[in-house]
């Protein structure tokens, strides 16, 4: 069952955006889209990240708080297509 949550996405992006397969590319204050357990999303700007990228924090939009996200569980980050 681990490696199905490990496995890669097939669900395509909204459009518009790209999915960040590498989270060390990412940087405090980017604004990001997490889509947690392929359905529930997530919107807000980087807080922090681990150096191996495996975990981010996230402060929600709209007053949602602080949260932490691991790449491990399955999340995915996408972000607006440049």
């Amino acid at each position: 069952m681990t490696a199905a949550l490990s496995a890669p996405s097939t669900a395509p992006a909204p459009a518009g955006t790209k999915v960040v397969a590498d989270w060390t590319a990412l940087i405090p204050g980017d604004f990001v889209t997490v889509l947690e357990q392929y359905s529930v999303r997530h919107t807000g700007w980087i807080d922090d990240l681990t150096a191996d990228g495996g975990i981010l924090w996230l402060v929600r939009a709209f007053g949602g708080g602080r949260r932490m996200f691991c790449r491990e569980n399955g999340d995915i980050v996408t972000v607006e297509a440049a």
